[in-house]
């Protein structure tokens, strides 16, 4: 990733005064950041601040194989991370891959139907329907990317054709 395109494109028709004011660093260095420019550095080794929060993102995912960082930044905003998905539907029908799309979303319906017994829904509660939902998209967003790189094309019957 080019994190300095990346600065660039996330300023453009931004205030750069008031963003470095905010990184709390001047004018001056938040544009440097973005050239790459330091008396001391070569032009291109400065690290910038999106480098920074880049490898720490790198790091900790690799150490721990979760997202935290990226996931409580989008939550922040109201955005909810989500990673794209490996198909793994080549060797499985999309009648299949649709059935288990269908059962995982009825087990977010138990799941719900389970908690709201008592008339309210607890935070642990909310968790595990969470969990359950987590899943649906998963699956969901699998067999779409599916279609979308013609997994299915040829999996049409001769009726259909």
């Amino acid at each position: 990733m080019n994190t300095r395109q990346v600065l660039k494109l996330a300023l453009t028709g931004c205030d750069r005064e008031e963003a470095a004011k905010a990184a709390g660093m001047s004018l001056g260095s938040l544009n440097n950041q973005i050239s790459g420019e330091l008396p001391y550095l070569p032009k291109g080794k400065t690290q910038n601040v999106l480098d920074r929060v880049y490898n720490l993102i790198d790091v900790t995912f690799s150490e721990t194989g979760k997202m935290v960082i990226l996931e409580k930044l989008a939550e922040e905003w109201g955005f909810m991370l989500i990673a794209n998905p490996v198909i793994r539907a080549t060797d499985c029908p999309a009648v299949a891959k649709i059935a288990e799309i269908m059962r995982e979303f009825a087990a977010v319906i138990d799941e719900t139907a389970r908690a709201i017994t008592d008339g309210r829904i607890e935070k642990w509660e909310a968790e595990k329907i969470r969990e359950r939902w987590e899943i649906v998209k998963r699956l969901t967003e699998e067999f779409v990317l599916a279609c979308e790189t013609g997994v299915y094309q040829g999996a049409v019957s001769n009726d259909k054709k």
